[in-house]
Parts: C-alpha cells; structure tokens; sequence
C-alpha cells in the first residue's frame, strides 16, 4: 500500500501548490534556467583544449561501457556452452570474458585519463577568466555593486561551477552513455523488453522531476537560514577580541549552536521525506525488470528465446534503470548549484561604466599638472526611495594642481572629498565637467600609463598576507621588482620610519600576516605609504595617511613624504581628515557640503596659498581648527 499512498499523498500536494510559484511550470521554467547558465558557463569557461579532451573523453568512455555491456552477453553464451557441454564455446566465454574486462580496463583508464585533463583545464579556465574578469571592472562599479561583486559571490560561484563540472565529468558522461548503450542493446535484443524499461524510464523521470521540485521548493528557506548562520559564524570568529572581551563567548557557542541545530532539524525533515519518496521509484523499477523476466521467462518457456539471453536482458534492464536514478541526482546536483551560478554570471556580466578609448593617449614620465573643471556628480543609489532623486555630492567644482604643488583638499564630512580622489583614479567618471591632466581629458588618457604615475595611500591600508618586502614593491612594475635592490627600500623605510627594530625578526623577509594582523596600525599604514613612495610617482593622491600614527611619527613621516616628492617634483591632493596633516601644503582648497548651498553658490568656499589666509577667509576652516584646538592668528 506504501507506494499507492504515496502517490495520493503526492496529488494531493501537487493540488495545493498549483497556485503557487513552486508549481511543476515554475521548475520547467527553473529547469530552463539552469540550461541557459549552464550554456553559458560552457561558453564562458569551456575552451577549445577541453572541448578536445571532452571529444576523445566520450570516444574512450562510449568504447568502454561497449565493452563492459558484452559481459552479460558473454555469460549467457558460456551458460549455454555448459548447459549444451560444448567445451569450445565454453572456453571461448572464459577467454571472451577476461579479454573484455581486460581491454575494458584499458579502456577506462584512457576515459579517467581525458577526465582529469579535461577537469584541470577547466579550473584553470575558470580560474583564469574569473580572476580577469573581476579584476577588469572599474572600481566604482565594485563600490556600487559590493553585494554582487564579492569575495564570497565569486569563491561560491567558482566552486559551485567546478562541483557542477565534477558532477557532469565523474557521473553525468559515464551514466548517459550507458543509459543509451543498455537501452538501445536491450530493443536489438528484445524490443518489448525494452519497451517496457522504457515507460518505466519515463515515468521514472517524472517521480525524478517532482522530487528534484519538491527538494528545490523547500530546500530555499532552509539553505537561507544556513547563510545565516554561517555569516554570523565567521563574523564571530573574525571578531573574536569582541565576542571575548565582551563575555560573550559561551552565549554565542550557546546560540550558534541552537541556530544550527533548528535548521539543520528543517534540513533532516526535508530529507527524510525525499527519501521515502524514493521507494515508488526503487519499486517501479523492479516491476519493469520484474516484467521483463517474465517476458523473457514466457518466451524461454515456449522456445521463442534461448536461456542465455536472459543474462543480458536483465542486466540491461537493471542498468538502465540504475542510471537514470544516477542522472536524476546528478540533475538535483545541477539544480542546486544554479542559484550560485546564476548569482556568478550576474556579477562577471556587470558593464563597465568607465571605458578606455581604442585610441587611448599615453602619459610619458613627467611633471604632472591637474586641473578639475566645472565637475558635478550625484549618487543615484544613495536613497532607497529613488523618488526623492539622487543625492548630489559635487557642484561646479574647479581647481588646479600645478607641477611640483601640494594641494590640500579641505571640508566636513560629506562634502565630497573623497569622491575627488575616485575621480583622479577614475573609479568611475562625473555626471558632469572634466577632469584634464597635463591638459588631456582624462577620459581620453590610458588608465595604465595613467596609475603607473600615480601613488595612492588610502586611510585603511592594504596590507597582504606576506613578507614585508613583497607589499612594499608590490605596486612596482615587474622589472623593477626584480631588480630593486634592498639597500634602496631599506633608505625608504629608514626616511618614512618603517624600520620597526626588534619586530623585523627575519629583516625584509618577516611576514606581516593577513590583513597585516602581525602589524600595529601606525606601522601598517607605514608599510602602504612606504609602497607608494617606492613607485617613485610623480603625482601623489593622500587621503589622511598618518591618522594612525602618533605625532613624533606623524611629523616624521610627513617630512619624508614632503622629501620624496620635492626629489621627483611631484604634485600631490592630500585629504585633509585632521588640520595637523595639511599645514605644509602650498595650497588649500575648502569645500562646502552641497546641500547647504544657496542657488548658484560655489561649493569651494575659499582657495588659500597660507594658512593665514585660509583662516582669515574660510568658516568652514575657522570652526574646524576650533573644533581641533588649533591656534592661529585672524
């Protein structure tokens, strides 16, 4: 009664659920999702050194289940040979038999061997193109996208296409081919035998299909609640100081695991039922072998069929009914993984909105002069409710930096100053106005001859997991890298005070850690601005480099920032996050926040060449410098 039960109780949820987005049309349509993404990732990552390996791979592996399909054959014609005690065709069965497993073995080995080769150039491929790819988008395309363009989105992505390949390459080949293979030798042999395996197949297929839904419906929320849970764990174990020394360590332990154990509870429930589910499928399959012995018993019996064919019948039987249990996970497998992939494509088909001119100019090394005209930007993204209209963060902007001259940027929070530095580096471009460098718009320059005379120091320092020699050459080109010496870096890290005695236990070999972690703040921000000035730039972008530093290092460290770039004579924009960072600057341009303007106000509230000046004739300046203690005279 088991499988008749089943089958009312799976009416009856098809009944409740055809109104509903999980419906049989919405998997068919899901189904067809997951054929255009994996088309897509065959195109994308698939290229013309596996496609032949893939070729020869199903020439070796078609041969190889040829060969292992005679076997029941060969075993019917020995049992004949003995039941008939014809001791040639006996002997030729034993000889037949070991030959085939024998050159099946060899067989198998040249399809594993075209499988490995195929599955390595593929994660190379993927590999390759993902890493170009991601890399290849602007920054401010990164910024504005971060939920898309991540490292979790594109490490999912990137093992869910290899799980994908795994699954097709090691199952999906071998399967189908001896689905084809045992099926059609079955209708040569016997085509009502194989009839009847195929409707079993078909309706097979369908228990498969409702299954394969009912797991993809409601597997969602329960996997929704594992990326959860699994967020909040590594959040937790990256903020391990806080959870400890908030005491919280044991109250977390406590409810991480309740977490788990709820969803993993919904996940259990799931399964079980996918389980039961399986029976009608094992049972059909063995009434349609069942029906075939019996066919093939009934034809035997009256004469029609000799014995030894029985052997194959049923051993082709079975297999074929085996595989396509073996086809149906492999295409829950599929399924599972498409969301991961579907998330991936998404994210590598983002369009740059800033692009290179094929006709691109090229920068030679030289003085660098830069000249922002008229420059207006808005965020479209910055307010949930797009009704209210975007957020304007730059208005009319113009100012100039000449060669050799610092130029502080100055103004409270939110007035766009560090949307200028993402402008300089072209994260993205303005709404409106130009930004000229050396007289060339920068939309017309190349962007690599461009950063190659570009130093950045960020406020929070980049610092990678390896030995301090290599972060601090790591913007260098790779000749230079090569070819730098260490008594040139160790003048550097002397001059910007990044010689942290007793701390540099293996010398420029020592290894920071990740994210630096073997590092204090002031010295990771020492090591990037170490790394910017060995790039030697000839025009420097600082956005408050020293605010983790205390001011003996603060005032050294700017003095040898200043050296480095009366040498070169290189021009700078240095971001003003603390008036102490700016006051040697030769020139200072004060920014207003755009929402407090009048109509047809300038943004730039005062262009100053002193500091004298600049307090004499800015506000904002004035209550700034009040607000930090600083002391000048009106």
């Amino acid at each position: 009664m088991a499988p008749f039960l089943f089958i009312l109780h799976l009416e009856e949820q098809m009944e409740a659920e055809k109104n509903e987005d999980k419906s049989f049309l919405g998997y068919f349509k899901s189904m067809k999702e997951t054929w255009e993404v994996l088309k897509w990732s065959h195109r994308e990552f698939v290229n013309e050194i596996a496609v032949g390996y893939i070729k020869r791979m199903y020439f070796w592996s078609f041969l190889s289940r040829i060969v292992s399909l005679t076997n029941p054959w060969l075993v019917g014609l020995g049992m004949t040979g003995l039941f008939a005690h014809d001791e040639q065709i006996a002997w030729f069965a034993v000889v037949s038999l070991f030959l085939t497993y024998v050159v099946g073995t060899v067989f198998e080995w040249r399809t594993g061997h075209f499988i490995e080769l195929t599955l390595g150039e593929n994660i190379r491929t993927i590999e390759h193109k993902i890493n170009k790819i991601f890399f290849s988008k602007n920054l401010g395309l990164h910024m504005r996208e971060g939920g898309k363009l991540t490292q979790e989105n594109m490490e999912k992505g990137w093992n869910r296409l290899d799980m994908v390949q795994k699954s097709i390459l090691f199952g999906g080949v071998d399967s189908g081919v001896s689905l084809f293979l045992s099926l059609s030798m079955l209708f040569v042999l016997s085509p009502i035998s194989g009839t009847i395996i195929f409707v079993s197949l078909i309706l097979n297929f369908l228990f498969s299909i409702y299954l394969n839904q009912f797991i993809s419906s409601r597997m969602e929320p329960v996997e929704k609640r594992f990326r959860r849970i699994f967020r909040k764990r590594g959040e937790r174990w990256q903020g391990v100081e806080r959870v400890i020394t908030s005491g919280r360590h044991e109250e977390e332990v406590e409810e991480m695991d309740k977490e788990f154990s709820d969803a993993l509870n919904e996940d259990r429930k799931i399964w079980l039922r996918y389980i039961l589910g399986t029976m009608p499928r094992g049972i059909l399959a063995g009434v349609s072998v069942s029906l075939v012995g019996l066919y093939a018993g009934w034809r035997v019996w009256n004469g029609q069929m000799a014995i030894a064919d029985i052997v194959p019948i049923l051993t082709w039987s079975g297999m074929a009914t085996q595989q396509m249990r073996f086809l149906a996970r492999m295409e829950r497998e599929v399924s599972w993984c498409t969301p991961s992939l579907k998330s991936l494509r998404e994210a590598l088909n983002l369009e740059c909105d800033v692009k290179e001119k094929p006709d691109a100019i090229e920068l030679e090394q030289g003085p660098v002069s830069i000249e922002f005209k008229n420059v207006s930007h808005s965020y479209e993204h910055a307010r949930k409710d797009s009704s209210k209209g975007p957020v304007h963060i730059l208005s009319d902007l113009s100012f100039e930096v000449k060669p050799g001259e610092m130029v502080a940027i100055i103004g409270p929070s939110g007035a766009g100053k560090s949307t200028i530095t993402r402008f300089l580096q072209r994260y993205t471009d303005p709404d409106q106005g130009s930004i000229f460098v050396n007289g060339y718009d920068l939309k017309d320059i190349a962007l690599h001859s461009w950063r190659n005379l570009i130093g950045y120091i960020s406020q929070q320092p980049r610092v990678f997991d390896g030995t301090l020699r290599e972060n601090l050459i790591y913007g260098l080109p790779f000749c230079e890298r090569q070819s730098i010496t260490d008594e040139e870096i160790w003048k550097i890290m002397k001059l910007l005070r990044i010689d942290f005695g007793n701390r540099l236990t293996d010398g420029l070999n020592t290894r920071v850690g990740r994210n630096g972690m073997k590092l204090s703040g002031g010295e990771a921000q020492r090591v990037m601005i170490g790394a910017a000035a060995l790039k030697r730039p000839r025009f420097m972008i600082i956005d408050e480099a020293t605010s983790s530093l205390d001011a003996e290092n603060q005032s050294a460290v700017q003095e040898g920032i200043d050296l480095l770039l009366q040498e070169r004579s290189a021009s700078a924009i240095i971001i003003a996050h603390r008036l102490s960072t700016v006051m040697r600057c030769d020139k200072f341009v004060v920014l207003k926040p755009v929402e407090s303007l009048a109509p047809g106000e300038s943004q730039i509230e005062c262009i100053a060449h002193s500091t004298e000046e600049l307090f004499k004739n800015s506000p904002t300046f004035r209550k700034l410098a009040e607000l930090e203690g600083v002391r000048m005279a009106a």
